[in-house]
């Protein structure tokens, strides 16, 4: 494999990691956060510059549904980015704190709640959309055969439960409000477990990946008889 699609592979489940590290607001320091939204717009943009070549195409062929589709959760997703990232940036306590454009009032916190909350699930989507380019990444890494029952089976099984659990979590955390703008004060949870807290946001990706997966076969690639 390419070292190219190494670095790729790699800095995108960095990336993930630290989106996920970004919601556990109240597990470490503010000052922590502040530095990991830094490190998350550095990712963005490293990964925006390995796939130039998405962008120099946007203007030529033909546009299918799932084209269209496909473009408009990109377009979507790096809407959402820049709108944390500048609500952040704003709402900074540390980092930008003596800036002149320092802003902490009630609107710009919602702001970034809710662009944040809806960044995760773009972010799944879009990880849904590239599931398969993914699979085929990871397999060709570790030389793994994709017909094993293994790959096939097991593994299909497991992400399914995951998603499935990621749904549940996402009702029991009563996060649609989140994405509806209806939260003025986030509420944490101090007492829950690191472990917990990660896995749950995690399958919740994990969520919106799988639903996107299987919604995009049902529309756009499922052969009709």
């Amino acid at each position: 494999m390419k070292k190219k699609y190494l670095f790729q592979l790699a800095q995108d489940l960095i990336m993930a990691a630290v989106l996920l590290s970004l919601f556990g607001y109240h597990l470490y320091e503010e000052i922590t956060h502040e530095w990991l939204g830094l490190a998350f717009f550095a990712l963005i943009i490293s990964h925006l510059t390995l796939n130039t070549w998405w962008l120099k195409k946007l203007f030529t062929g033909e546009y299918s549904g799932y084209r269209t589709f496909q473009t408009t959760v990109n377009f979507a997703t790096f809407l959402l980015f820049l709108t944390a990232c500048i609500s952040g940036i704003l709402l900074s306590k540390h980092l930008f704190a003596e800036m002149p454009f320092h802003l902490t009032n009630d609107f710009t916190r919602k702001i970034h709640m809710t662009s944040t909350h809806w960044l995760q699930i773009t972010v799944g989507v879009h990880l849904g959309l590239h599931w398969k380019a993914i699979t085929n990444l990871f397999a060709n890494a570790y030389r793994l055969n994709l017909e094993h029952w293994l790959a096939k089976y097991l593994i299909p099984t497991c992400w399914t439960i995951i998603a499935a659990y990621g749904f549940w979590v996402f009702t029991e955390r009563e996060l649609l409000p989140y994405l509806l703008m209806q939260v003025d004060f986030a509420y944490f949870d101090y007492s829950e477990s690191q472990a917990v807290f990660y896995f749950d946001f995690f399958a919740m990706l994990i969520a919106a990946a799988y639903a996107t997966r299987i919604s995009v076969w049902a529309v756009f690639f499922r052969i009709k008889e």
